[in-house]
């Protein structure tokens, strides 16, 4: 792809292995970028078999792996919704990569997306889902955009959205809200950075095959009173493809946004689902 040569790039919520924001990471790194990584601080105890299996570190071992590729690289924990974490983030990747060319928001909480209806869910979760989804898109997009602005030399971010933002979804928490919400911010962003020539798209990841979708998968079969394996085949032969989608394959629809082959297209929202839906 054309025009991702030494560009510096920040990507949040990168740090799981069977994650979206990993094989964007990895993605961009192949293509000639350097790419500075963030992850929400989690407790190793908690992490799934795989990750502990493998001694996993989180954004930073998608890091080493970046700085494998022969690019440069860094990891940043921090609470994608708390303004101080944010500010030092986009400042030490700014600082660390010489400048900020493409963001991708990618971090986002599934509100426990399968578990409970709006009436009956815990109402502390909806909250964290806004600050986490909505007000966290915000404030990395404000400070990210500000850099790109003042370097002038204009840049590209990318919003990950979700299947569950273009239709409505029974218990699906806060997730759907935030999610629609991205893609109206995304319209908006779009033509207010404009004249900065700061390009603005969306991707709306379906059933992709991640730990995240596993837990939405595991809720939803118990609250239906089905098993795990029976819902996810399910889900999966309901797409016109007849599987759910890889990471990589929504890192390539973002690869291809952010790099100069995409040069005229901004405000848009794209579908990566296999032909799910098709608006």
């Amino acid at each position: 792809m054309r025009g991702l040569e030494g560009k510096r790039a920040l990507v949040t919520g990168a740090g799981r292995n069977r994650g979206i924001g990993r094989a964007i990471a990895l993605r961009l790194a192949q293509e000639g970028a350097d790419v500075g990584v963030t992850g929400y601080p989690r407790d190793p105890a908690t992490f799934p078999d795989h990750e502990r299996a493998m001694g996993w570190r989180g954004a930073a071992s998608v890091a080493a792996e970046i700085e494998g590729l022969g690019r440069r690289a860094l990891a940043v924990e921090g609470d994608v919704s708390d303004p101080d974490d944010v500010a030092d983030m986009v400042e030490r990747v700014r600082a660390a990569l010489g400048g900020l060319d493409v963001l991708v928001n990618n971090a986002a909480l599934p509100s426990e997306a399968g578990a409970a209806t709006i009436l009956d869910m815990d109402e502390a979760l909806w909250f964290r889902t806004v600050d986490v989804n909505l007000n966290g898109l915000y404030l990395v997009t404000s400070n990210a955009g500000r850099v790109m602005r003042d370097q002038g030399t204009g840049g590209v971010i990318v919003n990950i959205s979700s299947l569950a933002g273009r239709m409505g979804l029974p218990a699906y928490g806060a997730y759907t809200a935030t999610k629609w919400a991205m893609i109206g911010l995304t319209q908006q962003l779009a033509l207010e950075l404009a004249g900065d020539r700061i390009r603005v798209n969306c991707v709306c990841p379906g059933s992709t095959d991640t730990d995240m979708m596993d837990g939405t998968f595991r809720r939803s079969a118990e609250l239906a009173g089905r098993d795990f394996d029976t819902w996810k085949q399910r889900t999966a032969a309901s797409v016109p493809w007849g599987r759910q989608g890889l990471p990589e394959e929504q890192a390539a629809a973002v690869a291809f946004l952010a790099s100069d082959d995409a040069s005229y297209i901004t405000g848009q929202t794209i579908n990566v689902d296999g032909g799910l839906r098709m608006d």
